[in-house]
């Protein structure tokens, strides 16, 4: 699993979720709740779907999800207080490594843009189909 550590907002954080949270507003939830699961869209950006105060928790949550959707990709990432704006690290993905999802998700994406009428543009450095 990773041992890097990402601000939560930014632009190379690969699990970056978009949110309207302030940076006061992102720890206040951390600190009681920091574990967050995340599903990858089919856009290519990361969906939050539950914050957690135990890993567990988020774990069982996941393999739920996983049991009922099983070709969507699941990242577990924890929430830190550290620095000024937090950090983020993802603690399990599912299925298969992290790499996984970049990988399927860029054939996915293409795919998906390629049968439908709509564009593919960039999107903070991920496609987005608009």
């Amino acid at each position: 699993m990773a041992t890097t550590a990402f601000a939560p907002k930014a632009e190379d954080n690969p699990w970056r979720v978009d949110t309207w949270m302030n940076t006061d507003e992102w720890k206040e939830v951390s600190r009681w709740y920091p574990f967050s699961l995340r599903s990858l869209m089919p856009d290519g950006r990361w969906s939050e779907r539950a914050r957690c105060k135990m890993r567990d928790d988020a774990y069982q949550i996941m393999k739920a999800r996983a049991s009922t959707r099983p070709h969507d990709y699941f990242v577990i990432v924890q929430c830190t207080l550290v620095g000024n704006d937090g950090r983020e690290k993802a603690i399990v993905c599912f299925p298969g490594s992290e790499e996984s999802p970049a990988r399927v998700n860029g054939r996915s994406v293409s795919k998906w843009a390629g049968k439908s009428n709509r564009k593919s543009e960039s999107v903070y450095g991920r496609t987005a189909i608009t």
